[in-house]
């Protein structure tokens, strides 16, 4: 029984080494581990994989691999696997992002919530200024809008909501989400991004998702609002966000519609906006996240 990995990143959280996957071989003595760092090395021995840890997996490597039941990768989006077009391979995705999302998009909602970008500007010019916050409110009187209610966004729902934070979320189907989340469907919009402090978009990179944030859609969120964008930087173009810009109190973007953004995008000008390179994943524990998730999954499979 083999297991290949063909995780090798350029960003070292995501960069899987053997010393990651030795959980594997404790809960499998029979399991042979081979961890690839190219794809010339994958497909000289893919025949014998019977599962395959992976975040790129292009269509022509399932004619190497015969013997292939399971693809598990860490990505939430169906951004790089593509699927098996005979439908004999199972592909199965990380749904670990939650917790690791929501702390990094709370850590950007009480930033701009407070006023820090003035604070790290009063800092660096070693100033003493404590009028700067004098209009930051207290989460627990605001309401946040999340947009792209799927199960990530339901845990970011849950973890904003201990603040005292109004919570609504927006999802394809106004079906009630789990808990005690106030939810709607999409075309509760123009009621709803009136009434929103700030206004989340953890959309996913799809056709349907293209500049989801559309001109009409920015001209009716609440003036001061601020804006993030954590889902997929097609949801929101630049040159729309640049032209509504003085709606907003500010913005914090994690992705953003071309990537990586030209220093030359005049979105680094705009006044009270964080922009951070695709970064909201990167924690030392996403790997054990991954590796012990996948842990239970293969459990279960093999138990069948």
């Amino acid at each position: 029984m083999e297991l290949h990995s063909c995780l090798w990143n350029d960003v070292s959280a995501f960069d899987f080494s053997a010393k990651d996957l030795s959980a594997f071989t404790d809960h499998f003595p029979d399991m042979t581990i081979r961890v690839h760092r190219d794809e010339a090395s994958f497909l000289s021995s893919a025949k014998n994989a019977r599962f395959v840890l992976t975040w790129d997996f292009p269509v022509d490597w399932y004619a190497h691999c015969p013997n292939l039941e399971l693809i598990f990768t860490p990505a939430a989006g169906a951004d790089w696997v593509e699927p098996d077009p005979d439908g004999r391979v199972h592909l199965v995705h990380g749904t670990f992002h939650g917790d690791v999302l929501a702390e990094s998009l709370l850590h950007a909602i009480l930033h701009m919530n407070h006023s820090i970008p003035a604070m790290i500007d009063n800092f660096r010019k070693r100033e003493w200024d404590r009028n700067l916050q004098q209009d930051s409110r207290l989460l627990r009187s605001q309401t946040v809008l999340i947009i792209g209610l799927g199960n990530i966004g339901q845990r970011c729902a849950e973890m904003i909501g201990v603040t005292g934070a109004r919570v609504i979320g927006v999802r394809k189907s106004p079906t009630k989400a789990e808990g005690d989340i106030e939810t709607h469907g999409i075309d509760a919009l123009p009621e709803l991004l009136p009434q929103a402090d700030h206004i989340v978009l953890l959309l996913p990179g799809e056709d349907d998702t293209d500049r989801f944030m559309s001109p009409e859609r920015l001209s009716r969120c609440k003036r001061g609002a601020f804006i993030y964008n954590f889902g997929r930087g097609n949801a929101l173009y630049s040159d729309d966000l640049i032209e509504y810009w003085d709606i907003f109190a500010g913005a914090f973007l994690d992705v953003t519609d071309e990537e990586p953004l030209s220093p030359d995008s005049p979105l680094w000008q705009l006044n009270n906006i964080v922009i951070t390179p695709h970064s909201s994943c990167i924690y030392d524990d996403y790997r054990q996240l991954f590796v012990a998730e996948t842990l239970e999954k293969l459990k279960d499979y093999l138990q069948e």
